[in-house]
Formats: C-alpha cells, structure tokens, sequence
C-alpha cells in the first residue's frame, strides 16, 4: 500500500519519514513520547492510514502496521489530552487492529483473534468510563480529582447512563462526600456497555502515587472489574 497521498503535516521541528519494510508500512516521525504522558491531540475523522501518520507526528511514535490489514479501514477523530496508547486505542476501534507491541518510540499493529475481541472491547469500555468519571469530577472545583481517595461502584444501563451508584467509603470530608454522592449518579459514559461486560465497574480516585496533585489527568482513575453483589 502506498504512503497516505495528503499526509498531516507534522511540526517544522521534526521530519516525518516513511519505509516500506516486508509487506509493512512504517509511520515515522523523529522524537519520542512516553506511551502515558497525556499530550495535546487534534486528529480528525479519515482513513487509518492517515490517522496512524497524525498519530506518529503528534507523539514521535513510529507505527508499524501490515499494509494489507490497514488498508480500507476508517480511523474516528480523537480531540483532547489523552495519553498515546489511549489516543491509540481509540484511534483503533472497530478495525479489528490492536497494539501487540508499545515500546518507548515504536508501537506494531496486528489483528486480534476471536478469543481477545471481547477482552479488548471491554478495555476500551473501561477507559471511556474513566474518561465520563474524570470529566464529571473536574466540571465542579469542590470534585476536582488530586488532593482525596475513594471508590465507587457504578453500573451503567443500556443508554450509557448510570443507573446505579454506589461509593464505598469516605474521603475524610462530609462535604466532599455530599458532593459526590450528587455527582456520581449523572454521569453518562455516552454508549451503551458491552453485552459481555461484568457489572458493576469499580473504580478508584486518589492523588497521584507521587503526592497529592491538583488539576485533572488520565492515570488519576484506575477502572476495575468487580463482582456483582
């Protein structure tokens, strides 16, 4: 498969570069970003093969990928701070592709088996439940996620709004805690749960493992499976 004919440009300070190397094609742009550190993404809806190459511009991350498996396929848009893999993930959806390899500057693709499919769908599930959560405790100052620690149940109904909710303990402050208890119940995740997905999901919010921190990023939230009771 050819390069994408009308590549996104990448930043003046890095040259995109590009191979054809057994049957693959390379997505490569000089300069490297840890797979976890939120960056600024602004891709839009297009072929895959264009949105992989946005991708590897915007992260440094080289994208390697079967020509054959990419080929045809249509990438949604992704807007936002997201960490790369998570970018990735969503970038991925509904093309049957996943990441079998995420080193610090490279990243290959391959199509997932039967057997992984629904493992993999209710990955991405969980990270758009921790994305609905984290959005819904940084709308207010009083919730905003950095500085307290608790965990949650939540089950959400076929309209991709909680249903149920359930806090498992208390951060230390009653007003904290009134406010959560009205929040928690309105958050939508924005699509209906997996058919196969376990419920309810737990979660946890606490400050970053390095001290408390303020302001709002991804790894705050760590989505869990948990029994029904």
């Amino acid at each position: 498969m050819l390069p994408p004919d009308a590549p996104v440009a990448a930043p003046r300070s890095v040259r995109p570069s590009r191979a054809l190397v057994l049957g693959f094609v390379l997505f490569s742009v000089i300069g490297t970003a840890a797979a976890q550190e939120p960056l600024s993404f602004d891709i839009p809806s297009q072929p895959l093969a264009k949105a992989l190459y946005a991708f590897s511009a915007t992260t440094g991350i080289e994208v390697m990928v079967d020509a054959r498996q990419a080929a045809g396929r249509h990438a949604p848009g992704v807007k936002g701070s997201l960490p790369p893999r998570e970018a990735l993930s969503v970038l991925l959806s509904g093309s049957n592709l996943v990441a079998r390899e995420f080193g610090p500057g490279t990243v290959t693709l391959a199509a997932m088996s039967p057997a992984a499919a629904p493992m993999l769908e209710n990955q991405r599930y969980f990270a758009d439940v921790q994305r609905a959560v984290e959005n819904a405790l940084c709308a207010d100052a009083r919730t905003s996620p950095g500085h307290y620690r608790f965990a949650l149940k939540l089950w959400v109904g076929p309209s991709g709004e909680v249903t149920r909710a359930k806090r498992l303990d208390t951060t230390g402050n009653p007003t904290l805690d009134d406010a959560l208890d009205v929040m928690i119940p309105r958050i939508s995740v924005g699509r209906s749960p997996p058919s196969h997905l376990a419920q309810p999901i737990a979660l946890i919010v606490s400050p970053s493992e390095t001290g408390p921190i303020t302001g709002c990023s991804a790894d705050m939230l760590a989505p869990r499976r948990a029994a029904n009771r």
